[in-house]
């Protein structure tokens, strides 16, 4: 009898793992603790639509945040994310005090940065220039990370890496063998700089080059809704409690 019933509770707590249900110890924090969640970064932060919409809508740190809800966690988002922004605006960011409060407090801190830095000289074919501008972008994600580790040595980083922008393009297409190794080698540097500062990369590139239909189905950078609920899956997968242990102490 008492190995029948050790039998069902094993069975029981695969169900619930299998299910998703939260298990006592899962959270981080102790009842009634909000999670403080900080995102900067782009227009991919912001929520831009591709075109032809044009006012923001949810993007990946909203998912992100909503998936910790359906967890049973209380979240707490702060938005920085900005249209066109680059990692020289991020660093400027750095020096708001309203930023620098809400990075001090932050339990989480998510952040995409560096594609508009390359895209200027994408569109008018500077294949040299966008070397260059990949070389100074990954430097000022660096500093960008040492800043944030500056304000806060306890905040858990997660960097996204970028996707095939450029596939929805038809026109740009014959440039392709020529780009891609270019976004490789710089979601490679922007990985080593994000492990350097002890944060995690997070790496989107095949998970949109899945289903370019329906991520990418303009000819434009900026991704679908189901786009970005497929980035903040692999935030989440980054971040699962149960993969990576408590949320904090």
């Amino acid at each position: 009898m008492e190995r029948f019933r050790l039998l069902l509770i094993s069975i029981l707590s695969l169900f619930i793992v299998f299910l998703g249900i939260p298990l006592e110890g899962d959270a981080k924090f102790p009842d009634g603790k909000v999670i403080n969640y900080v995102a900067l970064g782009d227009s991919l932060a912001a929520g831009k639509p591709p075109y032809p919409s044009e006012e923001n809508g949810n993007g990946y740190p909203e998912y992100i945040a909503e998936r910790f809800e359906q967890s049973n966690y209380d979240i707490s988002l702060s938005n920085h994310g900005e249209n066109g922004h680059t990692t020289a605006d991020v660093l400027t960011d750095l020096e708001d005090e309203d930023i620098q409060k809400d990075i001090k407090e932050a339990d989480i801190l998510t952040i995409d940065i560096g594609a508009n830095d390359l895209l200027a000289h994408f569109f008018v074919g500077d294949l040299a220039g966008l070397q260059s501008a990949s070389t100074t972008a990954v430097d000022n994600i660096d500093k960008i990370l040492s800043e944030i580790r500056n304000l806060n040595e306890d905040v858990d980083i997660y960097v996204m890496g970028y996707y095939n922008a450029i596939e929805p393009y038809e026109r740009y297409r014959d440039l392709e063998y020529k780009i891609l190794p270019l976004l490789q080698h710089f979601n490679d540097s922007i990985k080593e700089v994000t492990e350097s500062a002890d944060a995690v990369f997070v790496p989107t590139f095949k998970v949109i080059a899945k289903d370019y239909d329906t991520y990418l189905p303009h000819a434009d950078v900026h991704l679908s809704e189901e786009g970005y609920q497929a980035v903040a899956k692999e935030f989440w997968k980054k971040m699962t409690p149960r993969k990576y242990g408590e949320y904090g102490e």
